[in-house]
């Protein structure tokens, strides 16, 4: 009896543990905030990140609501000149709620400096040091990864103003990708657990479950192509009544970037 209930609970966490995946993945898009830059005539231009934050609900100022900090963010003071040429910097890899995003806004603090043949302090204007807003506007879709790219301009972000002083107006020009697109649908008995394989020919290239009572699915990060689904039901447990449902192939699915391909719902067809 103790063994069965351990089988039982253990099915249940699993199960749990299933539709949280599921339903967080059906709710988010990947957010992805890289920084580049120009080549500039300097030795060094460092730029004191203090943190990253979007917003969500409109055009703002610092006082409105909407702002939520990104966790995680990979801050502090970084040297603009290593990132040029095709050398990027990962500021933010996370997932984050699908929905609109209107700003992006980096926060600066005064560590900030620039490197000729002497290094000199890069003066901050008091009203960048709040946040530098940078407008995006992105609907983020579900299951869609977003790169935006903060390309930084430090020839012309660096003013020099008199002898030996230097300010920090900061030119940047957000690029916006999507990349990879999502496969979403619902397949039925919803009292089926369902395995559902994402096919090229043979390989498989990702593979999730709908899960008793959860018919929903979605698949991210897909990469741009032609693919097929395979649904395959569990089979009951030997001696059990339950009914038998046939696996189904869905061939011809086409993945575009930055869209999500809805699928057709799918009933499983029983065992005559």
């Amino acid at each position: 009896m103790k063994q069965i209930k351990k089988l039982f609970y253990g099915f249940l966490f699993l199960s749990v543990l299933l539709i949280t995946s599921c339903n967080k993945d059906s709710e988010s898009a990947r957010l992805v905030i890289k920084l580049v830059d120009k080549a500039a005539d300097y030795k060094e231009v460092n730029v004191d990140i203090q943190g990253i934050s979007v917003h969500t609900n409109g055009d703002a100022e610092d006082t409105d609501s909407g702002w939520i900090d990104l966790e995680g963010s990979d801050v502090g003071v970084k040297n603009l000149l290593e990132f040029t040429g095709g050398t990027e910097l990962t500021l933010v890899d996370t997932d984050f709620p699908a929905g609109k995003i209107s700003q992006i806004r980096l926060k600066l603090g005064q560590n900030n400096s620039v490197s000729i043949e002497d290094e000199f302090p890069l003066e901050t204007p008091s009203g960048q040091q709040s946040g530098l807003k940078l407008q995006v506007h992105e609907d983020l879709l579900a299951g869609i990864t977003y790169v935006f790219k903060l390309d930084f301009d430090a020839s012309k972000s660096v003013i020099h103003n008199g002898a030996n002083k230097y300010i920090l107006k900061p030119v940047i020009r957000v690029i916006t990708e999507a990349k990879g697109g999502a496969i979403k649908g619902t397949v039925e008995p919803a009292e089926q657990n369902v395995l559902i394989s994402v096919m090229s020919g043979d390989i498989i290239v990702a593979t999730t479950y709908a899960p008793i009572e959860k018919s929903e699915y979605i698949f991210s990060g897909i990469e741009a192509g032609t693919y097929s689904l395979k649904f395959e039901p569990t089979a009951p447990s030997e001696g059990s009544d339950d009914p038998i449902y046939l696996p189904e192939t869905l061939d011809g699915i086409v993945v575009n970037n930055g869209e999500v391909t809805l699928i057709e719902p799918v009933e499983l067809k029983l065992v005559q």
